[in-house]
């Protein structure tokens, strides 16, 4: 699948994530889009084939707030892709809505806290990648 349609489903999802209430959202990867790789242990799923469960958060703290952002009173959410392997840990997070390259870099950090019950396709556990949304906003 060429680097264009890959960032257009991208751009199509972030726009998903915004117009919906819904935190989690999964994208179509690479691994499931292509030929099945070698190794079985290297595919990551999407929530849309048959059989799969989607990963559930059992740990997800809160994300710190930057000095910079604050005072600037920058609020709003970025939206972070990630793949949540079949041990429930995060990998591979990557900003694809930005809001302030240091609350960008704060959505990273605290996503790869995350810890997740992972996806199953036919009650195996498997990774699957998601698209979060974590909110910044001041009280």
């Amino acid at each position: 699948m060429s680097t264009l349609m890959t960032a257009a489903r991208l751009r199509l999802a972030a726009c998903a994530a915004f117009a919906s209430a819904v935190a989690l959202l999964s994208l179509p990867s690479l691994a499931a889009q292509q030929d099945a790789p070698q190794n079985p242990a290297e595919v990551v799923y999407t929530h849309t084939e048959k059989g799969m469960t989607v990963p559930k958060a059992v740990y997800q703290p809160a994300p710190e707030y930057a000095d910079g952002p604050r005072r600037k009173k920058i609020q709003g959410a970025v939206l972070v892709s990630m793949i949540v392997n079949p041990d429930g840990r995060v990998r591979d997070p990557q900003v694809l809505s930005s809001l302030d390259k240091d609350l960008d870099k704060k959505a990273v950090e605290c996503v790869s806290k995350w810890k997740f019950n992972p996806a199953t396709k036919d009650g195996q556990p498997v990774a699957m990648r998601l698209v979060v949304q974590v909110n910044f906003h001041l009280y």
